[in-house]
């Protein structure tokens, strides 16, 4: 049975597309066209016994002393296969840009985001939300969307999560 979840995944990686090295135009047209055709021609397989992990990390998180300690606490305890292979992050900056601009802030996400990611070896890759799509997470905080191969999310987590939270999601994204 053919699932657009990966596809979803592959739209926000042609959105992302400016980070890796395409002009903004031309990620946007990327974008708008693989939008324009979802619906029409791309159907992709997806195990639905599959999970998918979507961390939306707001950027003013890095100065909230739980939510990263408890960011990192989740990291460290997931096992790192599934975080390398069915985590996804998204950092979120719309606040940032409020203050000093698209352009500074994009510049100041991605080198604080690259020693952030070198310091404490994440092992997924986190892309900027620099066109703002995820930016009504912003109100919530840095937040873990599950997902399966059914198309639906199965929980949404905000942080700081406890303990339980975590073991809740490792059993989820596990399995048992």
């Amino acid at each position: 049975m053919a699932k657009h979840l990966v596809f979803s995944a592959a739209i926000l990686l042609f959105c992302a597309q400016p980070f890796l090295g395409f002009s903004s135009t031309t990620a946007l047209n990327k974008c708008h066209s693989l939008m324009s055709s979802s619906a029409h021609s791309y159907q992709i397989e997806f195990p639905q016994n599959k999970k998918l992990l979507l961390i939306i990390f707001d950027f003013n998180d890095f100065m909230c002393m739980n939510c990263l300690e408890s960011f990192l606490t989740f990291c460290q305890l997931l096992p790192p296969h599934i975080l390398e292979e069915n985590a996804w992050g998204i950092l979120t900056i719309g606040s940032a840009i409020k203050k000093s601009g698209l352009k500074n802030s994009v510049k100041i996400a991605k080198t604080k985001l690259r020693g952030f990611v070198m310091a404490n070896r994440i092992k997924f890759p986190i892309f900027i939300d620099e066109y703002q799509i995820f930016q009504q997470f912003e109100k919530k905080g840095t937040a873990v969307l599950l997902f399966d191969g059914t198309n639906n999310i199965l929980k949404e987590y905000i942080f700081p999560l406890s303990k339980d939270r975590i073991g809740e999601i490792q059993k989820i994204v596990s399995g048992f």
